[in-house]
């Protein structure tokens, strides 16, 4: 069995378009699906269980434990299951049809971590074939795991505390790099990040490489979402330019001061004003 994990916390309108790409690939009776809410404001418990009705188990944090804590208590909780793989989930992916299959039948031919997202973020350090690619640091979403590399990284955040800002991916991606642990990559992602990188930020959107979609709706799913970081960038180029200007001004008004005859600033003031 392998547990589908998805941490979530807002986003209602990005969590439904992952559930139905989720349900429109190829699941099957070998997987849980688990979600671990991280106490959000935006939707509750009955518009979890309407998203994903076979659920095997919904989690609501009383508290909003942030990211990585949010994680580690995936992971904690994974270990108190009997499943053999845990696939690392995000609130904001969208999937290939086959991808549980096949990242089902890769995760054997690795070091027991493998991530479906071929993320433009992390080049590879190297590529070993036509199918793989390792990778010094890659994050959680879109990861497969082994129950032995689980109880790593458990072990590991129990003696390394985690505070609101520790990347958790960042630091076990160091771990297992440092201890000859390779991490293992597909060239071709098998599922495709939708949603932009980090809950306030609108100008950086992470692209899985190589994805194939497999309908029409994905397609304009990802078209849509470049149509409104293309939206957001411009509207922070034309922020930048204002800013650009007024502090300009300002510099230049600074500089007059200090160098003018105060009369002949003054001149210059009311008449640029007016």
């Amino acid at each position: 069995m392998v547990t589908i994990a998805i941490p979530t916390y807002n986003r209602y309108n990005i969590l439904k378009l992952m559930s139905e790409s989720l349900y429109k690939s190829n699941l099957d009776s070998h997987c849980n699906i688990r979600i671990y809410d991280d106490c959000s404001k935006e939707f509750g418990l009955s518009e979890l269980k309407k998203l994903f009705p076979d659920a095997a188990s919904i989690r609501i944090n009383e508290v909003n434990l942030k990211s990585d804590k949010n994680i580690f208590s995936v992971y904690n909780d994974f270990l108190s299951t009997s499943d053999k793989y845990l696939f690392n989930a995000d609130s904001d992916l969208i999937f290939s049809n086959n991808w549980l299959s096949k990242g089902l039948e890769l995760i054997e031919n690795t070091d027991g971590i493998l991530t479906l997202f071929n993320a433009s973020s992390h080049p590879p350090l190297n590529i070993l074939n036509d199918t793989f690619c390792i990778k010094k640091h890659i994050g959680s979403a879109g990861t497969f795991f082994t129950r032995k590399r689980v109880e790593e990284i458990i072990d590991y955040f129990n003696k390394n505390k985690i505070s609101d800002d520790y990347s958790i991916d960042w630091k076990w991606s160091e771990y297992f790099f440092m201890n000859n642990v390779r991490i293992f990559c597909t060239n071709k992602s098998l599922v495709q990040h939708i949603g932009f990188i980090g809950q306030n930020s609108n100008y950086f959107y992470d692209y899985g490489r190589n994805f194939t979609v497999d309908s029409v709706e994905q397609g304009q799913v990802i078209n849509d979402i470049f149509e409104q970081y293309i939206e957001n960038v411009c509207n922070l180029e034309e922020k930048h330019k204002k800013d650009l200007m007024f502090n300009l001004r300002r510099c230049l008004i600074i500089i007059m001061r200090k160098i003018m005859p105060k009369k002949i600033f003054e001149n210059i003031k009311e008449k640029y004003n007016r």
